[in-house]
């Protein structure tokens, strides 16, 4: 009987990907994947290792399952251990193979021990090796990506259409890991992606580590891409990532929303909004983003939904940039935003910077900026009541145990106390309810919008009127004459 494996994956959505390939590579081979831990005999962990914190969940994820492994085969891949094969190899004798990123067939080789070459020895003992850790990664293999299993709903996928980046921001570590910008050809990603809507995907969420770059190695456009994407068969949403405003112009960018099956949602990390402290992120572009710019695309597009990241703490960072980061947030009003804390890193250029903010400081400047957000996030909600949207189910949760270990149960609490009319929300906690998303969320990192579960599926869509939201989710009845698609409202 064949072996069965397990896969944790830590991290981003482009690990996400990665590990699904992964999982193909050990398919083509005859081994299937297991929904349990129980049910493997081969358990990979998939890293992390962006920022410290990154790093720490890792090295938790390594102790806890070299500590319960059993007599299971145990694989430790990705970002953290690309750079750190050797701190694994001394500290946790329990783990069997150990590979950096986008070495995906010589992690299934080792792990099944299907050729005597898949198995390198590391310096100094008989560690397996799965492929030599590197500083600067080989280009990962995408090949075969169309038959890998997801690790999502089979309705919604990541599609990767590049790795690593150009850039060389101060703060960042990825091209350390990942190296320089590599992008996959059109064709290849549109082959990728007709084999996804062939299998039922109708929604895909395009990733990269700088997706404004897409195409300047190979002289490709990101706007062909796109173009070629929206000529799929039964693809219904385009959802964008990891783009760069100081990169591309509005022009750019509206463009990109003019392909029909682009969902207006752009997702546009700026990470601060201080002149001063950008130039010393290093960040590309930093000069030419200000308030104007998003104000271009609103007055183009007055429904777009806009998310973006802000770092704080970054070494000399004052009260004064932090009020300058608000004053900008206030008036950009992105309607997703998330923080993080600066984490000084070995090998990034922000390194030895002096007048490091102390980690109580961080802590403060960052509830200060989430509490704002919150409130420029609700608003942005409340012009959503009453309208109705077209709302993609991702999955139905029945019964009170489950909707409290989905923290569905707390959310439904918040709805009802939140903005709306909570009259319509189930009473009991043995509802059944469709989570799902309209084209305000995107699939896993951001809000949900919940409805009654009656007659939906996952992967419908269906038209829900919102009648309750807080300032990350919604809860929505169905329209009542369900033909109607109100779509993206003005001022959404």
């Amino acid at each position: 009987m064949m072996p069965k494996v397990w896969c944790v994956t830590l991290g981003c959505d482009k690990n996400l990907v990665d590990s699904e390939a992964l999982l193909g590579r050990f398919a083509a081979q005859g081994v299937g994947a297991a929904a349990e831990p129980d049910e493997a005999d081969i358990w990979v962990l998939n890293t992390c290792g962006f920022i410290a914190a990154a790093r720490s969940d890792s090295l938790d994820a390594v102790r806890e399952l070299a500590g319960a492994k059993g007599d299971r085969t145990l694989a430790v891949c990705g970002c953290w251990s690309q750079e750190h094969g050797d701190k694994i190899k001394a500290e946790f004798p329990e783990v069997d193979v150990v590979a950096g990123v986008g070495v995906f067939d010589e992690v299934v080789a080792a792990c099944l021990g299907l050729t005597p070459t898949a198995k390198r020895v590391m310096p100094g003992g008989d560690f397996p090796l799965a492929g030599p850790i590197v500083t600067e990664p080989m280009a990962a293999p995408y090949t075969g990506l169309v038959d890998r299993p997801l690790l999502t709903p089979g309705h919604v996928a990541f599609v990767k259409i590049g790795e690593g980046c150009n850039f060389s921001c101060s703060f960042c570590r990825i091209p350390l890991i990942r190296g320089k910008q590599k992008s996959r050809p059109v064709a290849e990603i549109v082959a990728e992606v007709r084999g996804l809507a062939g299998r039922g995907v109708t929604e895909v969420q395009l990733v990269s580590q700088n997706t404004s770059d897409f195409g300047r190695d190979t002289g490709e456009r990101l706007l062909d891409l796109v173009r070629a994407l929206d000529c799929v068969d039964g693809l219904r949403r385009i959802r964008l990532f990891y783009l760069y405003s100081g990169v591309v112009t509005s022009d750019d960018l509206l463009r990109l929303l003019d392909v029909p099956g682009v969902v207006p949602y752009l997702d546009l990390p700026v990470q601060h909004a201080s002149p001063r402290l950008l130039k010393a992120m290093r960040r590309p572009g930093a000069g030419r983003t200000d308030a104007g710019f998003f104000a271009r695309l609103r007055d183009r597009r007055p429904e777009l939904v806009l998310r973006s990241t802000a770092l704080l703490g970054f070494p000399g960072e004052e009260d004064e940039d932090v009020s300058m980061l608000a004053d900008f947030l206030a008036e950009v009003e992105f309607d997703h935003l998330g923080t993080y804390r600066y984490s000084p890193e070995p090998g990034t250029a922000s390194w030895d910077l002096p007048d490091r903010v102390p980690p109580e400081v961080i802590l403060d400047r960052e509830a200060v900026i989430q509490g704002l957000q919150e409130e420029i996030s609700l608003g942005r909600q409340q012009r959503r009541l009453g309208r109705s949207f077209e709302v993609l189910v991702d999955r139905i949760v029945t019964g009170k145990q489950d909707l409290e270990d989905e923290g569905l149960t707390a959310l439904m609490a918040s709805l009802a106390e939140g903005e709306g009319s909570a009259a319509d929300l189930p009473a009991g906690q043995d509802a059944a309810l469709a989570v799902g998303r309209s084209y305000h969320f995107g699939y896993d990192v951001d809000g949900v919008v919940l409805m009654p579960a009656a007659g939906l599926s996952p992967g419908a869509y269906v038209q829900g009127r919102f009648t309750a939201v807080t300032a990350t989710d919604a809860w929505a009845r169905p329209a009542e004459d369900s033909g109607a698609n109100e779509g993206p409202a003005p001022l959404a």
